[in-house]
C-alpha cells in the first residue's frame, strides 16, 4: 500500500489530471495485481493530489511500474510536477482490504 503525494504546477494541472486518470483507469482495467488507483485533489489546493495505491503483492507493483501505460505516464508528466513524495503504508487492519474497479 502506497500514498503518492503529488503536487502539480498549476498551469499544467488540467493535463496532469488527464494523465493520472487514463494511467489509474487503464491499471485497474488491466493488472489484476492492482487492487486500487484513488486519485483526489485537496478541496483548497487542487494541485496538491494524493494517489491511494494498493497492490496483491511487491511482484505486482513491480510490473505496474513497468508497463506502458505507467510508463506514458510518467514520461509524460515529469515536467508537470513541482514535487514527489512516495510513502509506503502499513494497514492496521489488513484483512480489510480496498478494492476499486471501474464502471
Amino acid at each position: 500500500m502506497r500514498l503518492s503525494k503529488i503536487e502539480v504546477y498549476p498551469q499544467y494541472l488540467d493535463e496532469y489530471i488527464e494523465y493520472v486518470t487514463e494511467v489509474g483507469e487503464i491499471s485497474l482495467r488491466t493488472e489484476p495485481g492492482v487492487l486500487t488507483m484513488y486519485a483526489v485533489g485537496e478541496k483548497e489546493n487542487p494541485c496538491k493530489i494524493t494517489i491511494l495505491e494498493t497492490y496483491t503483492s511487491k511482484e505486482a507493483y513491480d510490473k505496474h511500474i513497468a508497463s506502458a501505460h505507467f510508463q506514458k505516464y510518467k514520461q509524460g508528466t515529469l515536467h508537470m510536477v513541482k514535487s514527489l513524495v512516495l510513502s509506503d503504508q502499513t494497514p492496521l487492519n489488513p484483512t480489510n482490504r480496498i478494492n476499486n474497479f471501474m464502471e
